[in-house]
């Protein structure tokens, strides 16, 4: 498949921002193949600008409410993953607040994770959305861990246990599944821990149960048991 791509402007006014909107209403194959459109114009906005231009150009998307130019925003932003800093953190801080869908809070975790990685002080920021009352904040959270175990930065398993903690009690099907992921990996971090975790928690929802304990099914009896009682 071949695309079509029109020379992007530097952001010195609205033309740029225009020619990004123009690009993604009127290419046909961008809503069939999404991925791929996202893909290719947020390699070239990776090669036009430098983070510090870049935050501007994320803030018009981010702001325009379109989930296409919104999705285009994060997915360029996750290309500078190297140049992530303490200031990309205070960046997505205030956008964090505005999130309601789940693609935007893994995507969106996945760079906090890498930010994480490399300013390790920023675990008592994650704990903080951990606490928080809105739910979107609290999954964030468990996203971040979610990349940081899958990419093999985060070894803390009593910082992964606190943030399961604070969700355990979500009652979204697919969200449990995922908070039961957590459990079951940190239980190869630190077994021990994770048992315990679980004990203490025997009657945690079903789904995160069942997905905590599949290399410790002897568990699973356990909780049958108590169930009984």
């Amino acid at each position: 498949m071949s695309y079509t791509i029109k020379p992007l402007k530097k952001i010195s006014n609205k033309e740029f921002l225009n020619d990004v909107k123009k690009y993604i209403k009127n290419t046909h194959e961008f809503y069939k193949e999404k991925v791929p459109e996202l893909n290719v114009l947020a390699n070239r906005l990776r090669k036009e600008y430098t983070l510090q231009e870049f935050y501007k150009i994320f803030d018009k998307l981010w702001n325009s409410w379109s989930n296409n130019e919104r999705s285009l925003a994060i997915h360029t932003l996750q290309l500078y993953n190297r140049e992530f800093d303490i200031n990309t953190w205070y960046f997505l801080k205030e956008k964090i607040i505005h999130i309601k869908s789940f693609d935007e809070v893994n995507s969106i975790g996945e760079i906090i994770s890498d930010i994480l990685y490399k300013i390790p002080d920023l675990k008592r920021e994650i704990i903080a959305l951990s606490r928080n009352k809105n739910v979107w904040l609290k999954r964030i959270s468990t996203s971040v861990c979610f990349y940081g175990l899958k990419k093999k930065k985060i070894k803390d398993p009593s910082f992964l246990l606190f943030i399961i903690a604070q969700n355990i009690k979500d009652k979204d099907k697919n969200f449990q599944k995922e908070v039961g992921y957590l459990l079951c990996e940190t239980a190869k971090l630190k077994k021990y821990l994770a048992r315990k975790f679980i004990l203490k928690h025997i009657h945690m929802p079903e789904v995160i149960f069942t997905e905590a304990t599949k290399n410790m099914k002897e568990l699973r009896k356990l909780r049958k048991i108590k169930k009984l009682k």
